[in-house]
């Protein structure tokens, strides 16, 4: 894996729809990264229930949904927005806030400099090397300010690579986008599995140029329903509601928001237990495989680095032959051949994922 500091200034971020989660029937999927422990209870029991509601329209706005999440993080229903998932907010930002120089720390998800092509403002790079531990600095921010950043955007903890940038460095960044009149954007997808006192969530509500973005897809395994949110000052969060899309959060997917809700906090600790275990058990395991280098994470994923010259076929390929499906970041830029994320799952789940990975170098 071939990641190189000066290639970042000309670097073309390119549109890339390539996502984990479409693993083939009947093949142990580590391409996703969700909760291995599924839905909790009560968000199944509420999807069967919502469906006696299909046939009503939901609310235009789910503002009961949208205050119950300004209680739990301390802010006002004003400073929320609800959306379709994450991603449909990150492309409502691009459309709607027009960033003409976004800059995006890579290697990251997609969907951020997709949505930015797609606006007609191709995003530059902040890329993060691994000498670093894929970890995105101050140093990084400045420079794309320098540059005339007017929007940057950084993953926290960051996908596919896990970084995480520390919330002290988090507040320096934001304010010098501020004094600069640029926007800070931080996609918080995954900071349930950190921790919520790593969030920036409290800069959103006191600075206009600081967003962050959830999701409840991730820690509570309901991607199918997708349901995200931002949070940010209210005059923007009001701009955003009134160019979202109306109906955008469907009744299911609002009572199982709703549900989900309902469990919060004893699901996510239990859940971030079960997951610091198994990714620090996945870190001794790979540590101990030649040719395998599984990098430090804050989240429900490990980015590996693996030595494949010479093996005629793919670490993906090979584990696919075994059952196994892993995300192939070799096209996502910042990455190259070699480089894969793999999600945390269960413990007989990742022992079948051990066991293939040491065939590959057998």
């Amino acid at each position: 894996m071939k990641l190189a500091n000066d290639e970042a200034r000309a670097m073309k971020v390119e549109i890339d729809r390539t996502h984990g989660g479409a693993a083939p029937p009947g093949v142990l999927d580590f391409s996703a990264s969700l909760n291995p422990l599924g839905p909790p209870p009560q968000a199944r029991a509420a999807y069967h229930a919502a469906a006696a509601l299909i046939a009503r329209y939901p609310p235009p706005y789910p503002g009961d949904l949208a205050a119950r999440l300004a209680r739990r993080h301390r802010v006002a229903p004003d400073n929320i927005v609800m959306g379709n998932g994450s991603t449909q907010l990150i492309h409502l930002l691009a459309r709607t806030l027009h960033p003409r120089r976004p800059f995006v720390a890579i290697p990251t998800f997609s969907e951020i400099a997709n949505a930015m092509i797609v606006a007609g403002a191709p995003p530059g790079a902040m890329l993060a090397s691994r000498e670093r531990g894929f970890a995105i600095g101050i140093d990084q921010a400045d420079r794309a300010l320098e540059r005339g950043a007017d929007a940057i955007f950084i993953g926290r903890p960051n996908s596919p690579t896990g970084a995480m940038l520390s919330l002290g460095d988090a507040v320096e960044i934001a304010a010098r986008c501020s004094s600069r009149g640029c926007w800070c954007v931080f996609d918080e997808a995954f900071i349930d599995f950190a921790g919520e006192d790593h969030s920036a969530i409290h800069l959103a509500a006191e600075d206009s140029r600081v967003i962050v973005l959830r999701s409840l897809t991730k820690m509570f395994a309901i991607a199918g329903l997708r349901l995200g949110y931002l949070v940010a000052g209210r005059a923007v969060a009001r701009r955003l509601r009134e160019a979202i899309e109306p109906w955008s959060v469907n009744v299911v997917a609002e009572r199982v928001g709703d549900a989900c809700l309902d469990v919060a906090e004893e699901f996510a600790a239990q859940s971030r237990a079960l997951i610091a275990a198994e990714r620090s058990r996945l870190c001794r395991a790979f540590a101990s495989i030649e040719g395998l280098h599984g990098f430090a994470s804050s989240a429900n994923f490990l980015m590996l680095e693996v030595a494949e010259n010479g093996r005629g076929i793919s670490f993906a390929r090979h584990l696919l032959a075994r059952g196994i499906a892993v995300r192939d970041l070799r096209d996502l830029p910042g990455c190259g051949p070699g480089a894969y994320r793999v999600a945390i799952r269960l413990r007989e789940e990742n022992d079948r994922l051990i066991a293939a990975a040491r065939t590959y170098f057998d």
